[in-house]
């Protein structure tokens, strides 16, 4: 599984937005991924925006799967 893969199954299972950091909380306790990195946060949110609907970054998706509201929350679309 992938990060981003963690992070949709989370999303839909809680069915509320979310921020990063709950994404994480949850991706952890259910043991989706196994983060090697030294700030996994910053590496979560970094798949996370690239799979946001509107970015338009060089690494952005060509499937955007995932929204961001004005408060920093994510939701799939």
């Amino acid at each position: 599984m992938t990060i981003i893969e963690a992070a949709i199954q989370v999303l839909k299972k809680n069915n509320r937005p979310m921020s990063a950091q709950a994404i994480y909380d949850q991706i952890c306790k259910d043991k989706l991924f196994d983060f090697k990195a030294k700030d996994p946060v910053a590496i979560l949110k970094a798949q996370l925006r690239r799979n946001c609907v509107g970015f338009s970054g060089k690494s952005a998706s060509d499937t955007p799967r995932l929204k961001q509201d004005s408060n920093k929350l994510f939701t799939t679309v």
